[in-house]
């Protein structure tokens, strides 16, 4: 197309750039794209809006930062010993709160096994220091909080509305 003159394009360096707006595509290629943006949108807003209310959404939204705030406030509560299992449930809230605002499905994903990882190594720095095998912030932990993580994973890696 390019030596036919019906593409236009320039040689850089070797190779030949073309501009983004010189490249069209058909009809049903951008409906599809617009339904996929248009599911996106809807996806998030339901996703993380709190039920029944139409306000913009906040991090604080997500069951994930509701499960993890008070494991947190907990661990630094209970003095020095734990700061570093508190420190790990500290990356996992803020990256959270990254996932949260990103649109970008990879990047929202990354966030979101950031916070993953985070919450698996805040559990095993709890079971690691806790005297009871039957630490329950281990089990709301893993239980719970991972849960909740692993339904905002699924719903960006599958591209279930968040492409």
């Amino acid at each position: 197309m390019i030596e036919q003159g019906r593409l236009p394009a320039q040689k850089v360096g070797g190779r030949w750039v073309i501009e983004r707006a010189a490249l069209t595509t058909d009809e049903d290629v951008q409906q599809r794209a617009t339904q996929r943006e248009a599911r996106f949108q809807a996806a998030v807003e339901d996703a993380l809006a709190p039920a029944g209310k139409h306000r913009r959404y906040a991090f604080a939204d997500l069951k994930g930062v509701q499960l993890a705030t008070p494991i947190y406030r907990e661990l630094l509560a209970r003095g020095a010993p734990w700061e570093p299992a508190a420190a790990q449930m500290r990356v996992c809230l803020d990256q959270l709160a990254v996932g949260c605002h990103r649109y970008d499905r990879r990047e929202k994903t990354a966030a979101y096994r950031a916070a993953r990882d985070a919450a698996s190594l805040a559990a095993m720095e709890l079971w690691l220091r806790s005297a009871n095998a039957d630490e329950p912030l281990v089990n709301t932990i893993e239980q719970e909080l991972l849960a909740a993580i692993a339904g905002l994973l699924r719903r960006s890696e599958r591209g279930g509305g968040f492409e």
